[in-house]
């Protein structure tokens, strides 16, 4: 058997076979013959292929999360509030909400490598952008540039990465993938952010922007041309239109109660937990640490529990934000606190993904793009939200609103047995 009821996940499926028979998966009644298509390209191309867009992940996810580093020194630099620096998010969140479907219909059937490196060149552009903007409105206008070619970049990339291997590969693969955005909590957010308090944090941009155009160039070389029907992910492996809908009800309301804090963590170790501003590099690390540690163990769990490998990413959640309701103005309990964190929205984050592609109702693209979107929706709501909350009552009351939130997901979660779950059949025999 290739599953047992004690190595299920919480809804996961159980595929019989027996001599004579042939594997089934039966989602709503209707059976669905297991395909088998054979990697795009040979094995060791693929790996280096799957490195760059590790890079390229990294990159993106670098200035995507810059905004926490820099929200102090630009809300002083522009005579802005780090509330309304806040905006600068919560724009990047609705331009990458809004693009994010658009972007997957109209590139599936475009040159994998070709549309990467168009979203690696644009990114550029709105990087260049938000280094040079001298007013509020143009440094919006970049940070909305960089949100498209981050909805285009997000939208295809993770099929991408599953369908350059085997079908059984594809939450390891997506979990390598996104070890560059954990990664970029290590490494790139750190040191942007220590650039920014000591050189400005205009430098880090340009840094950011000639690093993104070295690594376009090595994705074309290193890439071959291949469209999404060629990978091996272009379908997903059960497709379910309600276990897909409330995945994205979930990964909207993990995401936003990320958001809600996370954007708004420095003022909330600065103002509750008395840190200085030169600890947030050293707290943003400690994050990227722990979310780069999940990231590395995950991969090899979510191809075989993939709902409960969220159910554990939200358990962790959920008790951080208790945690910093409770004690945060503890500048040692915060610091557990947000490698805790880090640890377990990096779980989610990889596990969230590969659970819309398993249950994606038609083209992989187009699931990964409507996943995105609620993605990004999440975020804009979560970040407007800590806004609001931030300007009324306080830093404090942040992980509050995030614990409910985490709350609502979990429910969702957990209660998954009797929705439209896949069961086990035996199709047609054979011979």
């Amino acid at each position: 058997m290739t599953g047992t009821p004690n190595e299920a996940d919480l809804p996961d499926v159980v595929v019989a076979t027996a001599p004579g028979v042939t594997e089934a998966l039966v989602v709503s009644g209707e059976a669905s013959p297991g395909e088998v298509q054979a990697p795009p390209m040979p094995h060791r191309r693929a790996v280096a292929s799957l490195i760059v867009l590790a890079m390229m992940a990294f990159l993106f996810s670098t200035n995507e999360t810059s905004v926490l580093g820099v929200i102090s020194v630009v809300a002083d630099d522009m005579n802005r509030s780090e509330a309304a620096v806040g905006l600068m998010t919560t724009v990047w969140a609705i331009v990458n909400m809004l693009a994010s479907i658009p972007a997957a219909l109209l590139l599936r059937r475009l040159s994998r490598r070709w549309v990467l490196a168009g979203t690696a060149l644009l990114l550029a552009v709105g990087i260049a952008i938000v280094a040079s903007a001298q007013t509020f409105g143009w440094l919006l206008a970049g940070r909305g540039v960089s949100a498209l070619a981050h909805a285009a970049f997000w939208a295809i990339v993770t099929p991408t990465a599953a369908g350059l291997f085997g079908s059984a590969e594809r939450g390891r693969s997506v979990a390598r993938l996104l070890l560059g955005t954990s990664l970029a909590g290590i490494i790139g957010l750190p040191v942007f952010t220590l650039l920014a308090q000591h050189v400005g944090w205009r430098a880090p941009y340009w840094i950011l922007c000639a690093s993104m155009l070295a690594v376009a160039v090595i994705l074309v070389l290193v890439m071959p041309s291949f469209r999404a029907e060629q990978g091996t992910a272009a379908r997903g492996l059960i497709p379910s239109w309600p276990i897909f809908a409330r995945i994205l009800v979930v990964c909207g309301l993990t995401v936003a109660s990320v958001a809600v804090t996370w954007t708004f963590i420095t003022p909330f170790a600065t103002e509750v937990a008395g840190m200085s501003h030169s600890a947030i590099p050293t707290l943003l690390l400690l994050g990227g640490v722990s979310g780069f540690v999940a990231m590395y163990l995950v991969g090899r769990y979510l191809d075989r529990y993939p709902v409960r490998s969220v159910a554990i990413g939200l358990a962790i959640l959920g008790s951080v934000w208790a945690v910093m309701s409770a004690f945060g103005s503890i500048a040692w309990v915060l610091a557990v606190c947000v490698a805790a964190q880090a640890f377990g929205f990096s779980v989610l984050v990889a596990a969230m993904v590969n659970w819309a592609i398993r249950h994606a109702p038609g083209s992989t693209d187009t699931a990964n793009g409507t996943y995105a979107t609620v993605f990004g929706a999440g975020n804009a709501v979560g970040s407007l939200a800590g806004a609001a909350i931030l300007a009324a009552v306080g830093a404090g009351w942040l992980p509050v609103a995030s614990l409910v939130a985490t709350g609502g997901a979990a429910v969702l979660v957990w209660t998954m047995r009797g929705v439209g779950v896949a069961r086990p059949a035996f199709a047609r025999r054979s011979g």
